[in-house]
């Protein structure tokens, strides 16, 4: 632009002396000041195309960021560019998914809802072109364009800027503007409605592989529940299955061996039939401890307080941890699908303690306020290591933190090398199922329940 001007000034000297003879030094500061202000103007008017171009730019990322969905980005997109170009109105049509055919997703100035099935294919009419080709198009007279255009574009625009949204070499879509009057767009102008349409193709990507991994996440979320609802019965039936049957059975072996052992006089045969029935006493408990691991009855019966509080005399009793559990009168009864998730991340935060801590304490606390109950667990063992730690435990707390999640609570871990671990869960307290008496297994609960 400045070599422009400075060849301006090199042709127009040869005549100031012949036009004016008696004022050419004025003429000559004149020329040279219309020069300058035709810099300024020009160059403050490419500054100007540059910051507006940069604005433009850098609000669709900002709205790529901050849109919650697809549809939401779609329209702040079209509104930033209606409003840059001081266009009349605007669409934005994306391809359909395994169509030819192009749906609008977002308009601007459209006075006239357009039917639900409406679409154009690709090759018709004037965004269809600009998707089939992949270049940008514009119409400087749309009522000279023949059928091209319906009533409704003829009526709401005089001239019409499209730029293809191409996405992997591939026209995902297309962004129209219109404009009441005809408006031939500029080189500069042209561009930046490319650099928008660009931008916009990758902001759609980016928002459908983020919907994507929302909906994938959502199924894992919904499998995971899925799972753990299967689990839990399949326990329930592993449970009663082995009570009813084994655990049967075993007693029925019990007895048969304690009617020999009294019929019987020879010495040695009656120790090896006490020393049987012995092996079959502890199966029958291994087998109660099982069933109750699977399937706790004292849960199903008295409630969480009373399951939690037998978890902790059991750990007691197999690895001589101190255990300590505080439980507010406030806690009550909760939802049964409450109950149980508690129940299972204080059983797994015990385990954990038993099997990586190498604690001498642990602590059970459940306090509730209204609506949300708060358990804490915490050790005094070595910490969660790093380096070399279970995979096994890491699993474990990756199902804590899942099974609360679908309860609607938050769970938190904290833990440091040398100061132990501390598990946080907030979940919903939910209604509590209706209580049904059993007055045989509600004893050996309350039995099991008792303070430690």
């Amino acid at each position: 632009m400045a070599r422009s001007l400075e060849l301006y000034l090199l042709a127009c000297d040869p005549y100031l002396s012949a036009l004016f003879p008696e004022r050419e030094a004025e003429a000559r500061a004149a020329l040279e000041m219309l020069s300058s202000v035709s810099f300024v103007i020009i160059s403050g008017a490419y500054f100007d195309a540059k910051t507006l171009e940069s604005q433009a730019l850098l609000s669709i990322l900002e709205e790529e960021l901050a849109a919650g969905d697809l549809s939401m980005l779609l329209q702040k997109v079209l509104d930033i560019t209606t409003r840059t170009f001081q266009a009349s109105m605007g669409a934005l049509l994306l391809r359909e998914a395994e169509s030819s055919s192009l749906k609008v997703s977002s308009s601007v100035g459209l006075h006239v809802k357009l039917p639900e099935d409406f679409r154009i294919a690709i090759g018709s009419g004037f965004a269809g072109k600009i998707a089939a080709s992949g270049e940008p198009g514009m119409v400087l007279d749309t009522s000279a364009e023949g059928g091209m255009f319906t009533p409704i574009i003829r009526t709401g625009a005089k001239s019409l800027w499209g730029v293809p949204l191409k996405a992997n070499g591939q026209s995902i879509g297309v962004l129209v503007i219109g404009f009441h009057k005809p408006y031939e767009w500029l080189p500069a102008e042209r561009e930046l409605m490319r650099a928008i349409g660009d931008r916009t193709a990758l902001a759609i990507e980016r928002a459908r592989m983020t919907d994507a991994l929302r909906q994938r996440e959502q199924k894992i979320a919904e499998l995971s529940a899925h799972l753990l609802r299967v689990q839990e019965e399949e326990r329930k039936r592993i449970s009663r299955e082995l009570h009813d049957e084994t655990g049967q059975a075993l007693m029925v072996i019990r007895l048969y061996l304690g009617m020999m052992e009294s019929g019987i006089t020879k010495r040695n045969a009656r120790g090896k039939i006490r020393e049987t029935v012995e092996v079959v006493d502890r199966t029958i408990e291994g087998i109660r401890r099982i069933i109750g691991k699977l399937s706790p009855l004292v849960l199903q019966e008295l409630g969480l307080i009373a399951a939690i509080r037998k978890e902790a005399k059991g750990l007691a009793k197999t690895t001589g941890v101190k255990t300590r559990v505080l439980i507010t009168h406030e806690v009550g009864r909760l939802a049964p699908g409450t109950e149980q998730a508690i129940y299972r991340v204080v059983q797994e935060a015990l385990h954990n303690v038993a099997k990586h801590a190498q604690a001498r304490n642990v602590s059970v606390q459940i306090t509730r306020e209204e609506q949300k109950v708060q358990v804490v667990v915490e050790d005094d063992g070595i910490g969660i290591q790093t380096r070399g730690s279970s995979h096994d435990r890491s699993f474990g707390l990756a199902g804590i933190k899942e099974r609360i999640a679908m309860l609607g609570g938050v769970a938190r871990v904290i833990s440091a090398k040398g100061k132990g671990t501390r598990i946080e869960i907030t979940v919903p307290a939910g209604e509590p199922a209706p209580s049904v008496e059993h007055p045989p297994a509600r004893a050996a609960a309350h039995a099991a329940a008792r303070p430690n």
